[in-house]
């Protein structure tokens, strides 16, 4: 999935350079939880979709607005990340304590609020109101799909009620990022919603492969601990399709064992056997299928060609 950044060098350069200065502020504790936060940042594969896709339609570089909406893409998504783990009351995050375990909830909300703030300032710079009007949106979505996860609390989730969760928290950032990097490159129209479906599809592509790879991941590359969505008490694809696959006597079983300590390798024999895996690949693969499929309507280019290694590399990835 890292094939792109040596195409991207001088974009991700830009982009390095805008979050640093974002996250050189003043006061004491600001400070040291920027570090710590920059310190943990992901792969940046938002932004990377941001820059990929302006590219891909002849973007210049002009005004820099690349880097300006890729840093903003990553603070929005860094700011959810720790508005998430003051939610899930989570301790650690890509295998380190997150700011909540160090400093607080105080602290995590008030810095994710400054991120946000930030971000939305990167977005009025590229001075176009369509591009913060989508950030508005997405806000609302990841907000309304974060509320329904919480309403659900103590019910037993339905398939359904999995994919709009995940299209809500996950996959509609992936699609302004994609939306973006086709709006600063002049695209309206037909091909801005063909990017947005990309995105939304790669997003969806992305997280249940995130999810079933919480059941089976392997080697050191994968970011969390293997079962970490179990102990927390999420309920992902897998194992939702193997309680509603199970027979009676075995959902009843395992229901018992979720509700009496989460036994990982327990609750794992029940997912294999009723294929919770497989069958989360599977519906992975179709979302990859319709990503690929915007992007082979498209004329070919070496944007393009990253565009599709990164999103054919989604079901593979870190297992």
């Amino acid at each position: 999935m890292d094939s792109y950044k040596e195409y991207l060098k001088s974009e991700l350069d830009a982009l390095s350079e805008s979050l640093g200065a974002a996250y050189r502020v003043d006061g004491e504790l600001m400070q040291e939880v920027a570090s710590y936060v920059e310190a943990g940042q992901g792969k940046l594969l938002r932004p990377a979709i941001v820059c990929l896709v302006a590219r891909a339609f002849g973007y210049s570089g002009r005004e820099n607005l690349h880097a300006r909406l890729g840093a903003a893409v990553e603070l929005f998504h860094t700011a959810t990340l720790l508005h998430d783990d003051v939610i899930d009351n989570a301790a650690l995050r890509r295998r380190r304590p997150t700011v909540n375990a160090k400093w607080g909830n105080d602290v995590a909300i008030l810095f994710a609020d400054y991120l946000y703030a930030t971000c939305f300032d990167h977005a009025l710079a590229a001075l176009s109101p369509e591009i913060v009007r989508v950030l508005t949106k997405t806000t609302q979505k990841m907000t309304e799909g974060e509320m329904y996860q919480i309403e659900k609390r103590g019910d037993w989730l339905s398939v359904a009620d999995y994919f709009s969760i995940i299209r809500a928290k996950t996959a509609h950032l992936f699609s302004a990022s994609a939306g973006f990097g086709a709006m600063i490159a002049g695209q309206r129209g037909e091909v801005l919603e063909q990017m947005f479906e990309f995105g939304m599809n790669f997003g969806m592509a992305f997280q249940i492969t995130d999810d079933a790879l919480d059941y089976e991941a392997q080697g050191d590359s994968w970011g969390k601990r293997v079962g970490a969505d179990l102990k927390e008490g999420k309920q992902t694809l897998p194992l939702l399709h193997a309680l509603q696959q199970a027979s009676d006597a075995d959902r009843a079983a395992l229901v018992e064992i979720l509700n009496n300590g989460r036994d990982f390798d327990a609750v794992h024999a029940y997912v294999k056997q009723y294929n919770g895996i497989d069958y989360s690949l599977e519906k992975a693969g179709d979302f990859t299928k319709a990503a690929m499929d915007v992007l082979e309507s498209l004329e070919e280019n070496e944007a393009i060609a990253h565009l599709k290694r990164i999103t054919d590399s989604v079901l593979v990835r870190q297992a």
